[in-house]
Protein backbone atom coordinates (compact mmCIF):
# COMPACT_ATOMS: atom_id res chain seq x y z
CA UNK A 1 0.00 0.00 0.00
CA UNK A 2 0.96 3.48 -0.60
CA UNK A 3 1.89 6.05 1.74
CA UNK A 4 -0.90 7.90 2.51
CA UNK A 5 -0.89 12.04 1.59
CA UNK A 6 -0.08 14.56 4.28
CA UNK A 7 -3.22 16.25 2.53
CA UNK A 8 -5.21 12.92 3.06
CA UNK A 9 -4.26 12.08 6.60
CA UNK A 10 -5.68 15.65 7.18
CA UNK A 11 -8.86 15.44 5.34
CA UNK A 12 -9.59 11.90 8.00
CA UNK A 13 -8.53 14.52 10.90
CA UNK A 14 -10.60 17.34 9.80
CA UNK A 15 -13.53 14.78 8.96
CA UNK A 16 -13.09 13.68 12.37
CA UNK A 17 -13.27 17.34 13.90
CA UNK A 18 -16.48 17.97 12.18
CA UNK A 19 -18.19 14.42 13.25
CA UNK A 20 -18.60 13.46 9.81
CA UNK A 21 -17.99 9.80 10.87
CA UNK A 22 -20.10 8.13 8.03
CA UNK A 23 -17.80 10.13 5.18
CA UNK A 24 -14.72 9.16 7.27
CA UNK A 25 -15.49 5.51 7.89
CA UNK A 26 -16.78 5.54 3.80
CA UNK A 27 -13.15 7.03 3.04
CA UNK A 28 -11.18 4.49 5.13
CA UNK A 29 -13.24 1.63 4.04
CA UNK A 30 -11.86 2.72 0.06
CA UNK A 31 -8.35 2.08 1.26
CA UNK A 32 -8.92 -1.62 1.62
CA UNK A 33 -8.89 -4.09 4.53
CA UNK A 34 -9.33 -1.70 7.29
CA UNK A 35 -7.02 -4.34 9.48
CA UNK A 36 -4.52 -4.04 6.85
CA UNK A 37 -4.10 -0.09 7.51
CA UNK A 38 -1.82 1.41 9.28
CA UNK A 39 -2.27 1.26 13.43
CA UNK A 40 -3.06 4.86 13.30
CA UNK A 41 -5.31 4.63 10.45
CA UNK A 42 -6.70 1.27 12.01
CA UNK A 43 -7.43 3.55 15.27
CA UNK A 44 -9.36 5.98 13.99
CA UNK A 45 -11.95 3.42 12.17
CA UNK A 46 -12.35 1.41 15.57
CA UNK A 47 -12.75 5.18 17.32
CA UNK A 48 -15.14 6.13 14.63
CA UNK A 49 -17.27 3.49 14.77
CA UNK A 50 -17.72 3.42 18.59
CA UNK A 51 -18.59 7.41 18.01
CA UNK A 52 -20.88 7.06 15.20
CA UNK A 53 -24.69 7.93 15.73
CA UNK A 54 -25.77 5.81 12.88
CA UNK A 55 -24.06 2.93 14.41
CA UNK A 56 -25.97 -0.52 15.53
CA UNK A 57 -24.93 -2.63 18.17
CA UNK A 58 -23.39 -4.95 15.95
CA UNK A 59 -20.90 -2.02 14.26
CA UNK A 60 -20.25 -1.49 18.52
CA UNK A 61 -19.21 -5.17 18.62
CA UNK A 62 -16.61 -4.71 16.08
CA UNK A 63 -15.13 -1.65 17.18
CA UNK A 64 -14.13 -3.38 20.05
CA UNK A 65 -13.00 -6.43 18.41
CA UNK A 66 -11.08 -3.99 16.40
CA UNK A 67 -9.87 -2.21 19.90
CA UNK A 68 -8.96 -5.16 20.93
CA UNK A 69 -6.96 -5.95 18.27
CA UNK A 70 -5.06 -3.05 18.41
CA UNK A 71 -4.34 -2.89 22.28
CA UNK A 72 -2.77 -6.42 22.09
CA UNK A 73 -0.17 -5.33 19.59
CA UNK A 74 1.42 -2.87 22.60
CA UNK A 75 -0.36 -3.28 25.61
CA UNK A 76 2.34 -0.54 27.03
CA UNK A 77 -0.20 1.78 25.65
CA UNK A 78 -2.99 1.79 27.33
CA UNK A 79 -5.26 4.30 25.49
CA UNK A 80 -6.98 1.36 23.02
CA UNK A 81 -7.93 -0.27 26.41
CA UNK A 82 -9.38 2.47 27.73
CA UNK A 83 -11.41 3.40 24.41
CA UNK A 84 -12.12 -0.39 24.45
CA UNK A 85 -13.83 -0.33 28.05
CA UNK A 86 -16.28 2.96 26.74
CA UNK A 87 -17.23 1.15 23.78
CA UNK A 88 -17.86 -2.74 25.57
CA UNK A 89 -20.42 -0.37 27.99
CA UNK A 90 -22.12 1.09 25.08
CA UNK A 91 -22.27 -2.25 23.46
CA UNK A 92 -22.71 -4.32 25.97
CA UNK A 93 -20.17 -6.53 26.12
CA UNK A 94 -18.27 -7.29 29.15
CA UNK A 95 -16.67 -11.05 29.68
CA UNK A 96 -14.07 -10.68 27.30
CA UNK A 97 -13.38 -6.87 28.25
CA UNK A 98 -13.27 -7.62 31.94
CA UNK A 99 -10.89 -10.56 31.17
CA UNK A 100 -8.45 -8.34 29.47
CA UNK A 101 -9.16 -5.61 31.91
CA UNK A 102 -7.97 -8.44 34.49
CA UNK A 103 -4.66 -9.09 32.47
CA UNK A 104 -3.84 -5.54 32.17
CA UNK A 105 -4.21 -5.42 35.92
CA UNK A 106 -1.01 -8.02 36.51
CA UNK A 107 0.99 -5.15 34.64
CA UNK A 108 -0.52 -2.35 36.15
CA UNK A 109 -1.73 -2.97 39.50
CA UNK A 110 -2.11 0.37 40.27
CA UNK A 111 -3.41 2.48 37.68
CA UNK A 112 -6.93 3.86 38.81
CA UNK A 113 -8.68 3.89 35.58
CA UNK A 114 -8.23 0.31 35.18
CA UNK A 115 -9.26 -0.73 38.37
CA UNK A 116 -11.92 1.56 38.37
CA UNK A 117 -13.37 -0.35 35.25
CA UNK A 118 -12.54 -3.87 37.21
CA UNK A 119 -14.87 -2.49 39.59
CA UNK A 120 -17.98 -0.98 37.50
CA UNK A 121 -17.51 -4.12 34.72
CA UNK A 122 -18.05 -6.80 38.10
CA UNK A 123 -20.92 -4.73 39.14
CA UNK A 124 -22.79 -4.88 35.94
CA UNK A 125 -22.14 -8.41 36.18
CA UNK A 126 -23.62 -8.66 39.32
CA UNK A 127 -19.77 -9.62 40.74
CA UNK A 128 -20.94 -7.77 43.81
CA UNK A 129 -17.86 -8.60 46.30
CA UNK A 130 -15.46 -8.29 43.21
CA UNK A 131 -16.88 -4.71 42.54
CA UNK A 132 -16.16 -4.04 46.42
CA UNK A 133 -12.74 -5.97 46.27
CA UNK A 134 -11.68 -3.01 43.35
CA UNK A 135 -13.11 0.30 44.41
CA UNK A 136 -11.57 -0.58 47.87
CA UNK A 137 -8.29 -0.86 46.31
CA UNK A 138 -9.31 2.16 44.18
CA UNK A 139 -9.14 4.26 47.19
CA UNK A 140 -6.44 2.89 49.18
CA UNK A 141 -4.17 3.94 46.15
CA UNK A 142 -5.94 7.63 46.29
CA UNK A 143 -8.17 8.59 48.80
CA UNK A 144 -8.93 11.72 47.10
CA UNK A 145 -10.24 9.73 44.15
CA UNK A 146 -13.67 11.82 44.51
CA UNK A 147 -15.92 10.03 40.81
CA UNK A 148 -15.75 6.92 41.55
CA UNK A 149 -17.21 6.90 45.01
CA UNK A 150 -21.12 7.42 44.44
CA UNK A 151 -20.86 4.38 42.83
CA UNK A 152 -19.09 2.45 45.19
CA UNK A 153 -21.69 4.11 47.94
CA UNK A 154 -24.44 2.70 45.66
CA UNK A 155 -23.25 -0.55 45.68
CA UNK A 156 -22.80 -1.04 49.13
CA UNK A 157 -26.45 -1.40 49.36
CA UNK A 158 -25.82 -4.38 47.43
CA UNK A 159 -23.04 -5.91 49.26
CA UNK A 160 -24.53 -8.50 51.89
CA UNK A 161 -21.54 -7.84 54.01
CA UNK A 162 -21.62 -4.53 55.44
CA UNK A 163 -23.48 -2.91 58.17
CA UNK A 164 -24.91 0.70 58.71
CA UNK A 165 -22.27 1.69 60.56
CA UNK A 166 -19.84 1.09 57.91
CA UNK A 167 -21.94 2.57 54.88
CA UNK A 168 -21.69 5.62 56.80
CA UNK A 169 -17.92 6.00 57.26
CA UNK A 170 -17.96 5.56 53.47
CA UNK A 171 -20.51 8.04 52.85
CA UNK A 172 -18.47 10.61 55.00
CA UNK A 173 -15.41 9.66 53.09
CA UNK A 174 -17.17 11.00 49.89
CA UNK A 175 -18.71 13.95 51.55
CA UNK A 176 -15.44 15.43 53.20
CA UNK A 177 -14.14 15.48 49.84
CA UNK A 178 -17.11 17.41 48.15
CA UNK A 179 -18.13 19.40 51.43
CA UNK A 180 -14.49 21.34 51.32
CA UNK A 181 -15.45 24.19 49.78
CA UNK A 182 -18.80 24.65 50.38
CA UNK A 183 -20.61 27.60 48.99
CA UNK A 184 -23.60 27.19 51.07
CA UNK A 185 -24.06 30.75 52.97
CA UNK A 186 -27.16 32.00 51.05
CA UNK A 187 -29.91 33.76 52.68
CA UNK A 188 -33.02 32.18 51.86
CA UNK A 189 -36.49 33.46 52.17
CA UNK A 190 -38.06 32.55 55.31
CA UNK A 191 -41.35 34.52 54.84
CA UNK A 192 -44.47 32.56 55.41
CA UNK A 193 -45.58 32.74 51.80
CA UNK A 194 -49.67 31.45 50.68
CA UNK A 195 -48.04 28.89 49.09
CA UNK A 196 -45.17 26.44 50.23
CA UNK A 197 -42.69 26.05 46.84
CA UNK A 198 -41.92 22.70 46.92
CA UNK A 199 -39.56 21.25 44.01
CA UNK A 200 -38.66 17.58 42.96
CA UNK A 201 -34.84 16.92 41.30
CA UNK A 202 -34.78 13.92 39.84
CA UNK A 203 -32.97 12.27 36.60
CA UNK A 204 -35.63 9.61 36.35
CA UNK A 205 -38.85 11.78 35.10
CA UNK A 206 -39.68 8.92 32.66
CA UNK A 207 -41.27 5.77 32.60
CA UNK A 208 -39.25 4.50 35.58
CA UNK A 209 -40.26 3.66 38.73
CA UNK A 210 -39.49 6.61 40.56
CA UNK A 211 -42.73 8.73 38.63
CA UNK A 212 -44.49 5.39 38.99
CA UNK A 213 -44.82 6.48 42.68
CA UNK A 214 -43.98 10.18 41.78
CA UNK A 215 -47.47 11.17 39.53
CA UNK A 216 -50.23 10.44 41.74
CA UNK A 217 -48.84 12.47 44.76
CA UNK A 218 -48.45 15.78 42.24
CA UNK A 219 -51.61 15.28 40.83
CA UNK A 220 -53.42 14.52 44.49
CA UNK A 221 -51.38 17.77 46.31
CA UNK A 222 -53.20 20.70 47.02
CA UNK A 223 -52.20 23.66 44.39
CA UNK A 224 -53.56 26.03 46.41
CA UNK A 225 -50.96 24.99 49.04
CA UNK A 226 -48.23 24.55 47.17
CA UNK A 227 -46.54 25.29 43.79
CA UNK A 228 -44.52 22.25 42.82
CA UNK A 229 -41.72 22.53 40.52
CA UNK A 230 -39.67 19.61 38.49
CA UNK A 231 -35.87 19.79 38.18
CA UNK A 232 -35.04 17.72 35.48
CA UNK A 233 -31.55 16.08 35.62
CA UNK A 234 -32.73 14.15 31.89
CA UNK A 235 -31.62 14.00 28.52
CA UNK A 236 -34.59 16.29 26.90
CA UNK A 237 -34.44 13.47 23.69
CA UNK A 238 -34.62 10.80 26.52
CA UNK A 239 -38.30 12.24 27.40
CA UNK A 240 -41.47 9.70 27.27
CA UNK A 241 -44.99 10.03 27.08
CA UNK A 242 -45.09 9.73 30.72
CA UNK A 243 -42.39 12.59 31.06
CA UNK A 244 -44.78 14.73 28.97
CA UNK A 245 -47.76 13.77 31.28
CA UNK A 246 -45.45 14.93 34.42
CA UNK A 247 -44.93 18.49 32.83
CA UNK A 248 -48.73 18.95 32.87
CA UNK A 249 -48.90 18.30 36.87
CA UNK A 250 -46.27 20.14 37.82
CA UNK A 251 -46.79 24.23 37.76
CA UNK A 252 -43.11 24.57 36.55
CA UNK A 253 -40.35 22.65 34.63
CA UNK A 254 -36.85 23.11 34.12
CA UNK A 255 -34.74 20.99 32.13
CA UNK A 256 -31.30 21.72 33.82
CA UNK A 257 -29.32 18.75 32.72
CA UNK A 258 -26.40 20.94 30.82
CA UNK A 259 -25.81 23.47 33.68
CA UNK A 260 -22.55 22.94 35.72
CA UNK A 261 -22.54 22.58 38.62
CA UNK A 262 -22.21 26.46 40.05
CA UNK A 263 -24.68 27.56 37.60
CA UNK A 264 -27.38 25.24 38.33
CA UNK A 265 -26.34 25.97 42.33
CA UNK A 266 -27.46 29.60 41.26
CA UNK A 267 -29.99 29.11 39.26
CA UNK A 268 -32.28 26.90 41.37
CA UNK A 269 -31.32 29.42 44.47
CA UNK A 270 -32.65 32.22 42.30
CA UNK A 271 -36.35 30.27 42.38
CA UNK A 272 -36.37 30.51 45.83
CA UNK A 273 -37.35 27.15 46.67
CA UNK A 274 -38.46 26.96 50.00
CA UNK A 275 -38.24 22.78 50.07
CA UNK A 276 -36.12 20.69 47.52
CA UNK A 277 -37.04 17.06 47.04
CA UNK A 278 -33.46 14.71 45.92
CA UNK A 279 -35.01 11.74 44.54
CA UNK A 280 -32.02 10.63 43.31
CA UNK A 281 -29.65 9.89 46.08
CA UNK A 282 -26.65 8.12 44.69
CA UNK A 283 -28.30 6.37 42.00
CA UNK A 284 -27.68 7.34 38.43
CA UNK A 285 -27.94 10.96 37.70
CA UNK A 286 -27.38 12.51 40.89
CA UNK A 287 -25.96 16.30 41.30
CA UNK A 288 -25.24 15.42 45.06
CA UNK A 289 -22.86 18.18 44.84
CA UNK A 290 -26.05 20.55 44.29
CA UNK A 291 -27.36 20.01 47.43
CA UNK A 292 -24.11 19.79 49.10
CA UNK A 293 -23.89 22.99 48.49
CA UNK A 294 -27.81 24.08 49.63
CA UNK A 295 -29.78 25.10 47.06
CA UNK A 296 -33.05 25.49 49.47
CA UNK A 297 -34.26 26.25 52.69
CA UNK A 298 -35.27 22.61 53.31
CA UNK A 299 -33.82 19.72 51.82
CA UNK A 300 -35.18 15.88 51.91
CA UNK A 301 -34.17 12.91 50.32
CA UNK A 302 -37.07 10.70 49.09
CA UNK A 303 -38.39 7.59 47.22
CA UNK A 304 -35.28 7.37 44.27
CA UNK A 305 -32.48 5.92 47.05
CA UNK A 306 -33.24 4.23 50.58
CA UNK A 307 -30.64 4.82 52.14
CA UNK A 308 -28.23 8.33 54.04
CA UNK A 309 -26.52 10.64 51.76
CA UNK A 310 -24.12 11.85 54.78
CA UNK A 311 -24.72 14.94 53.61
CA UNK A 312 -24.58 17.55 56.54
CA UNK A 313 -27.08 20.05 54.47
CA UNK A 314 -29.68 17.21 53.23
CA UNK A 315 -31.89 17.75 56.39
CA UNK A 316 -34.60 14.96 56.31
CA UNK A 317 -34.69 11.41 54.90
CA UNK A 318 -38.56 10.20 54.37
CA UNK A 319 -38.90 6.61 55.63
CA UNK A 320 -41.38 4.96 58.05
CA UNK A 321 -41.69 3.10 61.39
CA UNK A 322 -41.22 -0.69 59.77
CA UNK A 323 -37.91 0.75 57.86
CA UNK A 324 -36.07 3.00 60.16
CA UNK A 325 -36.79 1.93 63.83
CA UNK A 326 -37.14 5.21 66.86
CA UNK A 327 -34.16 3.55 68.35
CA UNK A 328 -31.75 3.63 64.75
CA UNK A 329 -32.03 7.50 64.39
CA UNK A 330 -28.66 7.81 64.85
CA UNK A 331 -27.51 5.47 61.66
CA UNK A 332 -28.71 8.46 59.83
CA UNK A 333 -27.04 11.72 59.40
CA UNK A 334 -30.07 13.58 57.77
CA UNK A 335 -34.01 13.79 60.68
CA UNK A 336 -36.06 11.23 59.66
CA UNK A 337 -40.26 11.72 58.57
CA UNK A 338 -41.47 9.04 59.90
CA UNK A 339 -44.93 8.57 57.58
CA UNK A 340 -47.18 6.42 59.73
CA UNK A 341 -47.46 3.29 57.39
CA UNK A 342 -45.25 3.21 54.44
CA UNK A 343 -42.65 5.80 52.89
CA UNK A 344 -44.29 5.98 49.06
CA UNK A 345 -47.57 4.77 47.32
CA UNK A 346 -47.76 3.39 43.96
CA UNK A 347 -50.26 4.69 41.24
CA UNK A 348 -52.71 2.33 40.07
CA UNK A 349 -52.28 0.91 37.07
CA UNK A 350 -55.00 1.41 34.51
CA UNK A 351 -54.39 -2.01 32.68
CA UNK A 352 -54.13 -4.88 34.79
CA UNK A 353 -53.91 -8.42 33.19
CA UNK A 354 -56.17 -10.68 34.64
CA UNK A 355 -54.86 -13.02 37.45
CA UNK A 356 -54.74 -16.74 36.27
CA UNK A 357 -55.08 -19.84 39.17
CA UNK A 358 -52.20 -21.03 40.92
CA UNK A 359 -49.54 -22.01 37.93
CA UNK A 360 -48.90 -24.92 40.45
CA UNK A 361 -52.03 -26.35 39.74
CA UNK A 362 -51.57 -26.95 35.83
CA UNK A 363 -47.53 -27.24 35.71
CA UNK A 364 -47.23 -29.01 38.59
CA UNK A 365 -44.23 -27.97 39.51
CA UNK A 366 -43.55 -25.01 41.92
CA UNK A 367 -42.34 -21.86 40.44
CA UNK A 368 -40.37 -19.37 42.59
CA UNK A 369 -39.81 -15.86 41.04
CA UNK A 370 -37.80 -12.58 41.12
CA UNK A 371 -38.59 -9.86 38.71
CA UNK A 372 -35.56 -7.44 40.52
CA UNK A 373 -32.26 -6.42 38.61
CA UNK A 374 -29.97 -8.92 38.74
CA UNK A 375 -27.87 -6.74 40.68
CA UNK A 376 -29.73 -7.13 43.62
CA UNK A 377 -29.00 -11.15 43.96
CA UNK A 378 -25.98 -11.18 46.32
CA UNK A 379 -24.36 -14.29 46.80
CA UNK A 380 -26.16 -14.59 49.89
CA UNK A 381 -29.25 -14.37 47.92
CA UNK A 382 -28.17 -16.84 45.80
CA UNK A 383 -26.86 -19.11 48.70
CA UNK A 384 -30.21 -19.38 50.03
CA UNK A 385 -32.53 -19.84 46.98
CA UNK A 386 -29.97 -22.16 46.03
CA UNK A 387 -30.63 -24.18 49.08
CA UNK A 388 -34.37 -23.94 48.43
CA UNK A 389 -34.55 -24.96 44.61
CA UNK A 390 -32.23 -27.94 46.01
CA UNK A 391 -34.73 -28.87 48.42
CA UNK A 392 -38.23 -29.03 46.59
CA UNK A 393 -39.35 -30.16 42.90
CA UNK A 394 -39.29 -26.57 41.94
CA UNK A 395 -38.00 -23.87 38.97
CA UNK A 396 -37.07 -20.16 39.63
CA UNK A 397 -38.33 -17.53 37.14
CA UNK A 398 -35.92 -14.23 36.59
CA UNK A 399 -36.28 -11.32 34.67
CA UNK A 400 -34.54 -8.52 34.71
CA UNK A 401 -35.58 -5.19 35.18
CA UNK A 402 -33.53 -2.96 33.95
CA UNK A 403 -30.94 -4.57 31.37
CA UNK A 404 -31.62 -7.65 28.83
CA UNK A 405 -27.91 -8.74 28.19
CA UNK A 406 -27.14 -12.30 27.42
CA UNK A 407 -23.85 -11.79 29.52
CA UNK A 408 -25.43 -10.87 32.37
CA UNK A 409 -28.24 -13.69 32.61
CA UNK A 410 -25.16 -16.40 31.68
CA UNK A 411 -23.13 -15.07 34.65
CA UNK A 412 -25.74 -15.08 36.98
CA UNK A 413 -26.83 -18.93 35.71
CA UNK A 414 -23.56 -20.05 36.66
CA UNK A 415 -23.54 -19.07 39.89
CA UNK A 416 -26.66 -21.00 40.45
CA UNK A 417 -25.14 -23.82 38.57
CA UNK A 418 -21.95 -23.80 40.81
CA UNK A 419 -24.65 -24.13 43.95
CA UNK A 420 -25.23 -27.68 42.44
CA UNK A 421 -29.10 -26.22 40.87
CA UNK A 422 -29.85 -27.85 37.52
CA UNK A 423 -29.99 -25.85 34.59
CA UNK A 424 -32.91 -26.57 33.78
CA UNK A 425 -34.36 -25.71 36.84
CA UNK A 426 -33.69 -21.81 36.24
CA UNK A 427 -35.66 -19.63 33.45
CA UNK A 428 -34.69 -16.15 32.51
CA UNK A 429 -37.12 -14.23 30.88
CA UNK A 430 -36.58 -11.41 28.16
CA UNK A 431 -37.11 -7.86 29.32
CA UNK A 432 -40.49 -6.35 28.13
CA UNK A 433 -40.85 -2.55 27.65
CA UNK A 434 -44.74 -3.10 27.75
CA UNK A 435 -46.13 -2.86 31.04
CA UNK A 436 -49.73 -4.70 30.57
CA UNK A 437 -46.74 -8.01 29.29
CA UNK A 438 -44.29 -7.20 31.94
CA UNK A 439 -47.52 -8.21 34.48
CA UNK A 440 -48.55 -10.84 32.75
CA UNK A 441 -45.18 -12.85 33.49
CA UNK A 442 -46.19 -12.96 37.10
CA UNK A 443 -49.08 -15.44 36.14
CA UNK A 444 -46.54 -17.85 35.79
CA UNK A 445 -45.49 -17.58 39.46
CA UNK A 446 -46.34 -18.85 42.72
CA UNK A 447 -44.04 -17.10 45.17
CA UNK A 448 -42.04 -14.44 44.76
CA UNK A 449 -38.90 -14.26 46.89
CA UNK A 450 -37.21 -11.06 47.89
CA UNK A 451 -34.00 -10.02 47.24
CA UNK A 452 -31.24 -9.39 50.14
CA UNK A 453 -29.77 -7.26 51.53
CA UNK A 454 -30.83 -4.91 48.61
CA UNK A 455 -35.00 -5.37 48.85
CA UNK A 456 -37.09 -5.00 45.85
CA UNK A 457 -39.85 -2.01 45.85
CA UNK A 458 -41.40 -1.82 42.71
CA UNK A 459 -41.04 -5.39 42.05
CA UNK A 460 -43.02 -6.24 45.34
CA UNK A 461 -45.75 -3.20 44.64
CA UNK A 462 -46.03 -5.39 40.91
CA UNK A 463 -46.10 -8.75 42.29
CA UNK A 464 -48.75 -8.27 45.09
CA UNK A 465 -51.38 -6.48 42.50
CA UNK A 466 -50.97 -9.76 40.43
CA UNK A 467 -51.87 -12.04 43.17
CA UNK A 468 -48.16 -13.13 43.92
CA UNK A 469 -46.96 -12.65 48.14
CA UNK A 470 -43.53 -12.09 48.26
CA UNK A 471 -41.35 -13.83 50.80
CA UNK A 472 -39.35 -11.33 52.43
CA UNK A 473 -36.03 -11.09 54.70
CA UNK A 474 -35.82 -8.87 57.83
CA UNK A 475 -33.56 -6.77 57.52
CA UNK A 476 -30.81 -4.23 59.22
CA UNK A 477 -31.44 -0.47 57.94
CA UNK A 478 -33.79 1.40 55.26
CA UNK A 479 -32.71 -0.41 51.96
CA UNK A 480 -32.78 -3.94 53.81
CA UNK A 481 -36.57 -3.49 55.40
CA UNK A 482 -38.68 -2.41 52.11
CA UNK A 483 -40.50 -5.69 51.68
CA UNK A 484 -40.69 -6.02 55.74
CA UNK A 485 -42.59 -2.68 55.66
CA UNK A 486 -44.60 -3.63 52.59
CA UNK A 487 -45.93 -7.06 53.47
CA UNK A 488 -46.66 -5.49 57.20
CA UNK A 489 -48.57 -3.23 55.16
CA UNK A 490 -50.40 -5.93 53.44
CA UNK A 491 -50.58 -7.41 57.12
CA UNK A 492 -48.85 -10.66 55.06
CA UNK A 493 -46.34 -10.99 58.60
CA UNK A 494 -46.10 -14.32 57.71
CA UNK A 495 -43.92 -13.64 54.58
CA UNK A 496 -41.36 -11.81 56.49
CA UNK A 497 -38.59 -13.89 57.40
CA UNK A 498 -36.07 -13.06 60.97
CA UNK A 499 -33.25 -14.82 59.84
CA UNK A 500 -31.64 -16.69 56.51
CA UNK A 501 -32.71 -20.31 58.27
CA UNK A 502 -36.06 -18.78 58.55
CA UNK A 503 -36.47 -17.44 55.08
CA UNK A 504 -35.20 -20.69 53.63
CA UNK A 505 -37.67 -23.22 55.74
CA UNK A 506 -40.41 -20.29 55.31
CA UNK A 507 -40.04 -20.86 51.76
CA UNK A 508 -40.58 -25.17 52.51
CA UNK A 509 -43.68 -24.67 54.16
CA UNK A 510 -45.21 -22.19 51.55
CA UNK A 511 -44.48 -24.77 49.49
CA UNK A 512 -46.32 -27.44 50.60
CA UNK A 513 -49.28 -25.18 51.38
CA UNK A 514 -50.87 -25.18 47.93
CA UNK A 515 -54.34 -24.47 49.63
CA UNK A 516 -53.15 -21.21 51.06
CA UNK A 517 -51.71 -19.95 48.03
CA UNK A 518 -54.63 -20.91 45.71
CA UNK A 519 -56.54 -18.65 48.28
CA UNK A 520 -54.48 -15.65 48.51
CA UNK A 521 -53.96 -15.43 45.15
CA UNK A 522 -57.68 -14.72 44.86
CA UNK A 523 -57.61 -12.11 47.51
CA UNK A 524 -54.35 -10.45 47.04
CA UNK A 525 -55.23 -7.92 44.51
CA UNK A 526 -58.15 -6.51 46.15
CA UNK A 527 -56.03 -7.01 49.56
CA UNK A 528 -53.23 -4.87 48.36
CA UNK A 529 -55.75 -2.14 46.37
CA UNK A 530 -57.44 -1.25 49.35
CA UNK A 531 -53.90 -1.09 51.31
CA UNK A 532 -51.78 1.72 52.10
CA UNK A 533 -49.55 0.44 49.24
CA UNK A 534 -51.97 1.64 46.77
CA UNK A 535 -54.01 4.36 48.84
CA UNK A 536 -52.84 7.07 46.93
CA UNK A 537 -54.96 10.32 47.93
CA UNK A 538 -54.46 9.12 51.78
CA UNK A 539 -50.65 9.13 50.86
CA UNK A 540 -50.64 12.55 49.34
CA UNK A 541 -52.62 14.03 52.32
CA UNK A 542 -50.05 12.81 55.02
CA UNK A 543 -47.27 13.56 52.65
CA UNK A 544 -48.67 17.23 52.33
CA UNK A 545 -49.23 17.38 56.43
CA UNK A 546 -45.66 16.44 56.75
CA UNK A 547 -43.65 18.72 54.44
CA UNK A 548 -46.20 21.56 55.79
CA UNK A 549 -45.61 21.04 59.16
CA UNK A 550 -41.79 20.87 58.57
CA UNK A 551 -42.14 24.58 56.91
CA UNK A 552 -43.97 25.72 59.73
CA UNK A 553 -41.71 24.80 62.35
CA UNK A 554 -38.60 25.93 59.97
CA UNK A 555 -40.32 29.61 59.76
CA UNK A 556 -41.05 29.26 63.53
CA UNK A 557 -36.90 28.82 63.92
Amino acid sequence: MKDLSLEFKSNLQKLFVEKKFSELEIEIENLGKVQDLPDNIFYLYAITKSLNPSSNRNDLILATEFLTQIYNKNKKNLEPLFNLVVVSLKAKKYKKTLKILKEAFIENPKNEKIIDALAKFNHILANNEEAYKYYKLLFEINPNQILSRPAFITLLNYYPFITQTEYLQQCKLYTDLIEKNLNDNFNFNKNHQKKIKLGFFSSDLKKHSVSNFLKDLINNMNKEEFEISAFSNLVVSNHDELSHKLKKSFDHWYDILNYSDLDLINFIRKKDIDILIDLNGYTLGNRLNIFANRVASIQILWLGYCNSTGLKNMDYIISDGNCIKNNEYHNYTEKIISLPKIWNSMSNPSNLPAISELPFLKRKIFTFGSFNNFQKISSKTIEIWSKILNKTNSRLVLKNSIIDNEEINQNLKEKFLDNKVKAEQIHILNYQKDSFNHLSFYNDIDIALDTFPYNGVTTTFESVLMGVPVLTLKGFNFNSRCGESINKNLKLENFIAESYDDYYLKALDLYKNIDYLKSLRKDLRNIAISSPLFDNKNFASIFSKKIKTIWENFIKG
